[in-house]
């Protein structure tokens, strides 16, 4: 009777089981309804999702210059310069892309002068004190300076194929690309066209006459004949100028008719012919 307020009428366990609606929360059903999801949006998904993940891979330099697009349900990628589509599945992988940046002649037009003129800072020594100074690099005055010292120094122009070579140039400016040897026999040529057509212009603009020396000898290590032809003159300061003209090679037999119609070229093609003062030949028996 003490707890006659707060007491309340006793129900049976088996009772409160069959009479409660919600009788799924103590006993789970055999069977679980899943919810229908339309097909559309789970390839959506995915497809999202394999963006996601392969974008997290996009670290190749090969994507500055490419784009990924999709071509009636491929994956493809693009070139930025030439437009052209290649594989774009993570499968294909990225070199095949570096091989299309090699050969890809718009992306080569496109690049021709972004590297001139980038800032650099160089160290140079003043008064014995190291300094800090600005500077540009150039990659074709750097080709074009590479090419003087092959001839300068007498180089031969497999040293542009030799690994220390390659090794020490990307150490010294890792921008620059070391040429083949029939890039930097071009550029050794185009060097010669320049000196050649500013000598020309001396001799031109030269009021005096020009004494022509020629020497034949024989390289040792090939026995073939060379002829070597050099010019001198006096210029306006009265300084004694002299250039060689021409180093050609003269096959055998060196008879007199030969040599002296190589010559003759010579002088023909740097139009000193009408200005010779004297020409002065070695002892070779030919020149008699």
């Amino acid at each position: 009777m003490e707890n006659e307020g707060n007491s309340q009428p006793s129900i049976p366990t088996q009772s409160l089981i069959q009479a409660s609606p919600t009788q799924s929360s103590f006993k789970q059903p055999s069977h679980t309804p899943t919810t229908e999801v339309p097909t559309a949006n789970v390839e959506t998904q995915t497809t999202d999702n394999a963006d996601i993940i392969e974008g997290k891979k996009l670290k190749s330099v090969v994507w500055d210059h490419f784009t990924k697009i999709v071509v009636n349900g491929v994956d493809k990628v693009q070139c930025n310069y030439c437009k052209k589509l290649l594989g774009g599945s993570s499968k294909n992988g990225t070199k095949h892309l570096h091989q299309h940046m090699n050969i890809c002649v718009q992306r080569k037009i496109a690049m021709r002068g972004q590297n001139k003129g980038r800032p650099i800072l160089l160290t140079k020594m003043t008064k014995g004190k190291q300094e800090l100074v600005a500077a540009s690099y150039d990659p074709d005055n750097a080709r074009k300076e590479l090419g003087c010292a092959i001839i300068m120094h007498d180089y031969p122009l497999s040293i542009v194929e030799h690994i220390g070579f390659r090794r020490y140039s990307s150490a010294l400016q890792p921008a620059f690309q070391v040429p083949c040897r029939n890039t930097i026999k071009k550029e050794i040529l185009k060097i010669y066209e320049a000196e050649k057509s500013a000598v020309s212009k001396m001799l031109d603009t030269n009021d005096g006459r020009v004494a022509i020396t020629s020497d034949m000898w024989t390289a040792s290590n090939q026995k073939k004949g060379y002829m070597a032809v050099t010019a001198y003159y006096i210029d306006g300061s009265w300084t004694l100028q002299s250039f060689v003209l021409r180093f050609i090679y003269v096959p055998a037999p060196h008879t007199s008719d030969r040599l002296s119609n190589l010559l003759v070229d010579c002088l023909l093609d740097w139009n000193i012919d009408t200005k010779l003062s004297t020409i002065t030949l070695d002892n070779y028996s030919t020149n008699d």
